[in-house]
């Protein structure tokens, strides 16, 4: 009986990691074929002609947009939310403040992006900010800052409150203890909520697509998925181009892979 249980669940695992690692053994095949073989499952003909092609079109620019965006998205994200997330979770306000900030918050990540960026396509098109890596910076608010605010309230909530009394005590505002005291004991917190902001905005698609014009201030998303057209699709260098825009964030993550443990360690 434990022969035939260990079989099923190697054969289950089996199929798990088929299933998982399938789609990246697809990118990496595909990006390394000519257009000819692209549709031939198995090849033992691989060139790099993809990612040549792929930099002579200058898509290292539309990378380092993307990084600048991502970047620029998360200071931010983190500059807004850990003040806000410190007054919620720290300072004497009503409940019903509290409460309502909470729910709205809450409330803005359940809207369909579709019906916010109307009203934001109209904002800074009259402020003469449309087709502006700034301004899509501050529209991926809708997408990070509810989160991080929400992250950064429970790291906030998991410090000693007999340190902040030591340091009312020594004549400590709420500024030098949100500064001074709090904000290094929750590095971990911030590190881990960077880390989602930025992936959250690397590849969003919507807002980009809409805000930006210019063929200069492409992201690596929107570049792909110009591959896609009437005339056909780059099955090849849209592979290239997904593997090489994922890099960067691989190895970020990578970096910083002890600081996300150990923040989600100290949230627990």
């Amino acid at each position: 009986m434990r022969i035939l249980e260990k079989t099923l669940i190697y054969i289950a695992l089996g199929i798990i990691l088929a299933w998982t690692f399938m789609p990246i053994y697809w990118i990496i095949n595909v990006s390394l074929k000519t257009e000819l073989e692209v549709y031939e499952v198995f090849s033992t003909k691989f060139s790099i002609e993809n990612y040549v092609r792929l930099f002579r079109e200058d898509f290292q620019r539309y990378l380092l947009n993307t990084i600048y965006l991502a970047s620029l998205t998360t200071i931010i994200s983190l500059a807004l939310a850990i003040p806000a997330s410190y007054s919620l979770s720290k300072l004497p306000l009503s409940e019903k403040l509290r409460r309502g900030f909470l729910v709205w918050t809450l409330f803005s990540r359940t809207i369909p992006p579709i019906v916010l960026i109307i009203p934001l396509y109209v904002m800074f098109s009259q402020l003469r900010l449309s087709d502006n890596l700034i301004a899509v910076a501050v529209a991926y608010q809708v997408y990070t800052l509810p989160f991080s605010i929400w992250m950064l309230m429970g790291f906030y909530r998991e410090t000693p409150r007999e340190v902040e009394e030591a340091a009312m005590v020594d004549g400590a505002g709420s500024l030098a203890i949100m500064t001074r005291i709090l904000m290094p004991m929750i590095i971990p917190g911030i590190v881990v909520t960077a880390i989602f902001s930025m992936l959250m905005s690397w590849n969003e698609f919507l807002y980009a697509v809409i805000l930006l014009q210019s063929l200069k201030n492409y992201t690596a998303s929107l570049i792909i998925a110009s591959y896609i057209s009437e005339w056909g699709i780059k099955w090849g260098e849209m592979a290239a181009a997904g593997i090489v825009s994922s890099l960067p964030m691989l190895l970020f993550t990578s970096y910083v892979q002890k600081h996300m443990v150990l923040g989600f360690m100290r949230k627990e």
